[in-house]
């Protein structure tokens, strides 16, 4: 009898240890996501807001073509993979919030230069290498 009581008590302290690591675990988990979820958004909204460039100065010069009638997203996304901007989406979420008209025509940009910098060089024919109309 004395041996089925051990028993029983062996498993419950068990069974307790269980579900205290298995808590620690999940909370454990769950204060990382938060983490990261936080770490993301706080670097996405720097994309947004702050000074973010690809390159310390000087950077590499990139000539980008712009077609007539290109979204700001295939704008964004031509940034990206010339690797002038970290990140299409929030380029493309500053452009819609400030409301920028981003103009066709060739551009001569850097890696070193700020989201505002290229906004101010695409957004003007006069900064353009080459307008679409002159093509």
């Amino acid at each position: 009898m004395a041996q089925k009581e051990n028993q029983r008590i062996a498993m419950d302290m068990v069974g307790f240890i269980l579900h205290l690591l298995l808590n620690i675990l999940f909370y454990t988990i769950v204060i990382f996501i938060i983490y990261k979820v936080g770490v993301t958004a706080k670097d996405f909204c720097f994309q947004v807001f702050g000074d973010c460039t690809m390159d310390a100065a000087p950077g590499i010069n990139a000539e980008i073509t712009i077609p007539d009638g290109a979204s700001k997203m295939e704008v964004a996304a031509a940034l990206e993979m010339n690797r002038l901007i970290p990140n299409r989406y929030s380029f493309y979420l500053k452009v819609q919030l400030m409301g920028y008209k981003i103009l066709a025509g060739t551009y001569i940009l850097n890696t070193s230069m700020t989201y505002d910098e290229i906004l101010a060089q695409i957004t003007n024919y006069a900064n353009a290498v080459q307008t679409e109309e002159t093509q």
